[in-house]
């Protein structure tokens, strides 16, 4: 089987091959339909002979269309049909996962001790989450289930109200994904900045840069409180590019404590780091397309 894992910068494959991963690679999302389909024509070459595909995308699927919750992560695929292109690329069964969903489904099932309630987040170019509830993976009549970059922190944005490409206002994602902090970085610094460059401005002791990551922190950590409060969570696993970067973890722990006792939950890295959402696809999809 063929493992995908889809996001809004970048696109992961590997061969699922006894329950591991094998030959990954990985490719910059392409930002056009044309060059969308010369990138998985590429993979195609790339893996031949693939008898299943399984897709852990960003957004909202129903195992066969692609739906965004935020259009401006990747416009063009919008209602796209990609279980169709997967299957007619490979000219074999295929199915699609929304990856935090995968994620937090490859977390639960490399735990020693499985939490049987878990929430995985991924702070990365957006914000995403997945839910495994009474040790079954949920998703969700339509698919939202686990979306906690679509829920309000209660706070702003340092560089003000900010309407998400969700239609929402200052939602988690406004603030504290990568796309949000490069944003508010440029037009606080008045100079083009990623996100990776805010983590450095932080380590470096710029003070405009703390103060993006404390509030990013703040906002995340409210949100797990509120997701603790709704669900008793065991443990939340933090994943994705910004939450795996040194420093990221230890600022939201910090952020908890400002939290009543009750509301702050476990925080721990994703034990499978940036493979979480291809591991994950790979388990979830193994059971339903019957793949070794």
């Amino acid at each position: 089987m063929l493992v995908l894992d889809i996001g809004g910068t970048k696109l992961a494959a590997a061969r699922w091959v006894g329950g591991r991963l094998q030959d990954r690679r990985q490719w910059p999302m392409p930002p056009t339909p044309e060059t969308w389909r010369q990138t998985l024509a590429l993979i195609a070459t790339t893996y031949p002979g693939v008898s299943r595909v399984a897709a852990a995308v960003t957004g909202l699927t129903d195992g066969r269309v692609w739906t965004a919750v935020n259009p401006q992560l990747i416009s063009f695929w919008d209602g796209y049909a990609l279980a169709d292109a997967l299957t007619q690329a490979w000219q074999c069964p295929s199915i699609l996962l929304n990856d935090a969903q995968a994620a937090a489904w490859g977390e639960f099932v490399a735990s020693d001790r499985q939490p049987a309630n878990l929430l995985f987040i991924t702070l990365s170019t957006g914000v995403g989450g997945g839910l495994v509830l009474d040790g079954q993976l949920r998703s969700g009549i339509s698919g939202l289930a686990g979306h906690i970059g679509h829920v309000s922190s209660g706070l702003a944005p340092l560089d003000g109200d900010t309407r998400c490409g969700c239609g929402r206002l200052n939602c988690l994602e406004t603030l504290a994904s990568g796309t949000a902090l490069a944003r508010q970085a440029s037009r606080l610094l008045g100079r083009p900045l990623d996100a990776e460059s805010v983590f450095a401005g932080w380590h470096a002791g710029d003070p405009v840069c703390r103060r993006l990551l404390e509030r990013a922190a703040q906002a995340v950590a409210q949100a797990l409180g509120d997701a603790h409060a709704l669900l008793d969570l065991d443990e939340v696993r933090l994943g994705g590019s910004v939450g795996l970067a040194p420093g990221m973890i230890d600022a939201v722990r910090q952020a908890q404590q400002a939290l009543p006792a009750r509301f702050r939950v476990a925080l721990s890295l994703a034990r499978l780091g940036a493979d979480a959402g291809l591991m994950g696809v790979g388990h979830w999809a193994s059971d339903r397309l019957g793949a070794p």
